[in-house]
């Protein structure tokens, strides 16, 4: 999860799962993306997914610093699969698991993704 309008180097492509062109931001998000146009059971992903900014004040605050809920965040994909579930995917690095800025980011997006009824949210674990 980053912030929403973080200056990046991103990277565009064309997504036959999605019909269209997709953006991701570094190339662990490509990598991932590569690997979602291959699963049968996903129907769709929409990279870079804008958290809704007024539903952060209804998420419980503790242990996450409190600028993090005025602050317009992306999640990094967003899945919808066959059987008409979604899911949410947040990329990290194995690295940035050790710092309590990224874990305050992943709790705030799991407790944003559970609030809207979203059950599956996972860590995928990049090298970088």
């Amino acid at each position: 999860m980053d912030k929403a309008g973080k200056k990046t180097r991103d990277i565009a492509y064309h997504s036959a799962k999605n019909g269209g062109m997709v953006t991701v931001h570094s190339e662990a998000a490509r990598a991932y993306s590569k690997y979602l146009e291959e699963r049968y059971e996903i129907t769709a992903y929409e990279a870079c997914k804008q958290l809704d900014i007024s539903r952060l004040d209804a998420i419980q605050k503790t242990d996450i610093r409190g600028e993090y809920f005025r602050e317009q965040w992306v999640s990094d994909f967003y899945l919808q699969f066959n059987d008409g579930t979604a899911a949410v995917r947040e990329l990290v690095s194995a690295a940035d698991l050790t710092r309590r800025s990224e874990m305050e980011k992943l709790e705030l997006s799991r407790r944003y993704w559970a609030a809207l009824g979203v059950v599956d949210w996972k860590v995928v674990i990049t090298g970088q």
